[in-house]
């Protein structure tokens, strides 16, 4: 996700101005920091001036099309749950219940075939991928408990093993098209193995053969595991 610019010799990129910060231990809770500007004249460091906001604005204008690198269509769409850009990309949104075409690595006893899911619950932060489940009548906020995802390849953190398949959205523009991406490389990829021992209440190989072609997943065997939607935004 981050980009280092190469500086070539015949470039000729000169430095021009310097931004020094400061900070200073105040107290046991606070701390004080401050920001100067210094032009360049020759290879030394003029005297610096206070950093204003309208210097920092023009200064990482430059920036923008880096930090600033996808956007939304229109409106946002009703199951997005969160979004920032603090670094790397971060999306929380919700998938509605439904039966889903899946595919299963024969050593696994499940045959590939459509089966229900629950509302999951999908987490993308940076090129990771985090997936959870939802109770189907539960309203949603920040306080609504989440459950582990009754699916194969998630560990006990949500944390998904993708294998071989791809997670690289770069050349998306727009937020909802990466989650949609994302989607379709998760129920796209093959299910090939257990990496926890309570993903639903029962054996697993056995709950996916009983929802076979069912419309409905049993919301009765998801399991909790302690974490609120809040959890997954602030963490």
């Amino acid at each position: 996700m981050e980009h280092v610019t190469i500086l070539q010799a015949d470039e000729h990129f000169l430095p021009k101005f310097a931004i020094i910060g400061y900070s200073q231990d105040q107290g046991y809770y606070t701390q004080g920091h401050y920001f100067s500007y210094h032009n360049i004249v020759g290879e030394k460091l003029t005297a610096g001036m206070p950093l204003t906001k309208d210097t920092a604005r023009n200064v990482f204008s430059c920036l923008e099309g880096d930090l600033i690198k996808f956007r939304f269509k229109g409106m946002l769409p009703k199951n997005l749950i969160h979004f920032d850009f603090k670094g790397s990309l971060q999306l929380v949104w919700y998938v509605h219940p439904k039966q889903h075409t899946m595919y299963f690595d024969t050593n696994t006893g499940i045959v590939s075939g459509k089966y229900p899911l629950p509302k999951l619950l999908f987490k993308l932060e940076g090129n990771t991928l985090r997936v959870f489940a939802l109770l189907r009548k539960d309203s949603l906020n920040e306080s609504t408990p989440i459950y582990n995802a009754p699916l194969l390849n998630v560990d006990g953190h949500g944390k998904v093993c993708m294998g071989s398949a791809s997670m690289e959205y770069d050349g998306f523009e727009y937020y909802e098209d990466i989650m949609g991406f994302v989607e379709q490389q998760f129920f796209r990829s093959v299910f090939t193995a257990t990496h926890h021992n309570r993903i639903a209440k029962g054996n697993i190989v056995a709950i996916m053969k009983s929802h076979l072609d069912k419309p409905f997943f049993d919301d009765g065997l998801l399991i909790a595991n302690k974490l609120t939607i809040k959890d997954l935004y602030e963490n």
